[in-house]
């Protein structure tokens, strides 16, 4: 990866929040079922009916992470891919959409790039997300539109999914940033979960 020019303030900001951030590496064993609609809770599934009526290629899933559990609703609005992943209880945990790792906020970029290239011999980013936690598991429709229109008022994180080499192994890794650009959580995939996680 090319060797980034930056300005000492924000190379100072990133060396305060990396530094901070104590993390543990984890493993992501997920796994998916293709699933009716009707197999979902009833608060999702309201929450569903209430999208707009031009969301296309909608599928439904049953996830398994680990010991998480969780329901997920996929599909393209305004050319875009969206995810919506679903409690148990029926309330919305996140909303993902796939983006261009270019169109990053610009200090955020930067501070991400910055890390791969400390961390990393080499990184391939195969995967761009941004993902808009309601942390309090409540969401009504209007506040899933205002993500689906870009209005919302949710700093979004960013998830990046990347192939790595180190010195001693190559992998791929999900690695979660805040809207700043600090590192939040990485995770190893398990070549299981490669397939529908990339696509």
């Amino acid at each position: 990866m090319a060797q980034i020019r930056i300005s000492k303030p924000i190379y100072s900001l990133w060396c305060i929040l990396f530094f901070s951030t104590v993390l543990t590496s984890q493993t992501k064993n997920e796994q998916e079922e293709r699933v009716d609609l009707n197999m979902f809770p009833d608060t999702a599934i309201s929450l569903i009916k209430a999208l707009p009526e031009d969301c296309k290629k909608l599928k439904f899933y049953k996830e398994t992470d680990n010991d998480h559990r969780s329901f997920e609703a996929k599909f393209k609005y305004n050319k875009q891919r969206y995810s919506i992943e679903f409690a148990t209880s029926g309330m919305v945990e996140d909303i993902e959409v796939t983006v261009k790792f270019k169109s990053l906020q610009k200090t955020a970029k930067a501070t991400v790039k910055m890390y791969f290239e400390k961390e990393f011999e080499k990184t391939k980013i195969l995967k761009t997300q941004k993902q808009y936690v309601f942390e309090n598991l409540k969401a009504s429709g209007a506040s899933i539109k205002k993500v689906l229109n870009n209005k919302s008022d949710i700093a979004p994180n960013y998830e990046i999914i990347a192939e790595v080499k180190t010195k001693s192994e190559r992998s791929i890794r999900e690695f979660t940033f805040s809207n700043s650009g600090k590192l939040i959580k990485i995770r190893v995939l398990n070549p299981a979960s490669y397939e529908h996680i990339l696509y």
